[in-house]
């Protein structure tokens, strides 16, 4: 099953701001940590997502 373009892509921006509304709402110390990891779950997404993709479209130059 694929998801809809949009759906994919807005995936790890809602990890991001859902890991920061954890860690700015919430008092207790695994919250925040959750919240951490989840943040960086989302921006390492998107790290993978831009490495991929620039290793893609210089593949496609050399051919």
């Amino acid at each position: 099953m694929r998801l809809p373009n949009f759906v994919y892509e807005s995936y790890p921006v809602l990890y991001i701001f859902g890991g920061i509304a954890a860690m700015s709402m919430m008092e207790s110390n695994l919250s925040f940590l959750c919240g951490l990891l989840l943040s960086m779950g989302g921006i390492s997404i998107l790290f993978m997502r831009r490495n991929y993709r620039l290793i893609k479209d210089q593949l496609a130059h050399l051919t």
